[in-house]
């Protein structure tokens, strides 16, 4: 039992280390970690915010990524190794026929809404919103805490990677998860509830290190994809602490900017007002919100424009990142 990777020699001249998280992984993975209560003493003040602040369409989005058992391919294309952006269009771009055989795959395990039939017959705007709600996950709840990650995966990649240097791959698999045995010409991973094997046949094989990965490495379940193989890095509790200051970025804000100036980004953030209604939404007076609006827009967050008689101050997308901890 297990799953077996068969290696060629240009399979392990062709296989690569990831030097950055995959987006569109850390996202599926991500989604996998709200559904458990695995890891507390790593994941369980960022489990317990994301929980909190999750939007009516991320939860329905939940649906697609179980934590045990199957997740849809086309969730985690092979272009979201170029970045977020190029991960989303891709996942815009699938097939209807690809997304319908890949949810009656998951059909299998969970019962399926009535949107997902949408979706799988190529419905455009249920696609779009998909994309959308990937790319919200992501903004709010894993790019708040990509200094921590990526400094994480830095530190994984550079002991591999000497460990390639010195030992060559053979070293290499043990030392990446203890679930992985090299016994050539095969790469062994050791999860009892499967009984597959992929033949690389010159492809070579992308490992990707991940924040959100845990138990044992994942890869994906359609063998004429790009061969991946997504696998945890080593959590550290002691890393807990830096991760709750990120994974709180309305408390970072404040360190930066002052609550009360935060108070107003957030005001503003609500809805476009004049001078006058800020200060009243806000609590405070007339001369102290038209200076809190005056410094917003001198940096950027907030943009400010004269109608009639009155200013109106609206926020900008750089200050709406920088409320949502997207802007780092």
């Amino acid at each position: 039992m297990g799953f077996r990777i068969e290696f060629g020699c240009a399979d392990l001249a062709r296989t690569t280390i990831a030097r950055e998280p995959d987006p569109l992984w850390e996202v599926l993975l991500g989604m996998h970690m709200v559904q458990t209560d695995d890891e507390p003493e790593v994941f369980g003040a960022w489990r317990l915010r994301t929980r909190a602040r999750l939007t009516a369409l991320e939860r329905e989005l939940m649906v697609l990524a179980q934590p045990v058992g199957y997740s849809p391919d086309f969730l985690t294309p092979a272009e979201s190794a170029d970045g977020l952006e190029a991960g989303l269009a891709a996942v815009a771009a699938t097939p209807p026929g690809r997304i319908a055989a890949e949810l009656s795959i998951l059909a299998e395990q969970v019962r399926l809404p009535n949107w997902t039939r949408r979706l799988a017959a190529g419905d455009h705007d249920v696609l779009a919103k998909l994309c959308h709600g990937l790319k919200h996950f992501h903004r709010t709840n894993i790019a708040p805490l990509m200094p921590v990650i990526n400094a994480m995966i830095s530190r994984d990649v550079k002991v591999h990677s000497d460990t390639v240097t010195t030992g060559g791959f053979e070293s290499l698999a043990g030392t990446l998860h203890p679930v992985l045995q090299w016994q050539p010409p095969y790469l062994h991973v050791d999860m009892g509830h499967i009984d597959r094997e992929l033949e690389l046949g010159g492809r070579g094989l992308r490992l990707v290190p991940s924040y959100f990965c845990w138990r044992h490495p994942i890869m994906p379940a359609d063998p004429s994809l790009p061969p991946v193989l997504v696998y945890p890095v080593q959590h550290d509790p002691a890393w807990a602490a830096p991760i709750e200051q990120y994974a709180d970025p309305e408390r970072a804000v404040a360190d930066l900017l002052g609550r009360t100036r935060v108070a107003v980004l957030r005001t503003i953030s609500a809805g476009a007002c004049s001078t006058s209604e800020l200060a009243a939404r806000a609590g405070i007076s007339l001369a102290s919100a038209s200076e809190h609006a005056r410094v917003l827009h001198r940096t950027g967050l907030v943009t400010t424009r004269r109608a009639g008689g009155a200013v109106r101050h609206t926020i900008s997308p750089i200050g709406s990142h920088l409320l949502s901890g997207a802007y780092h």
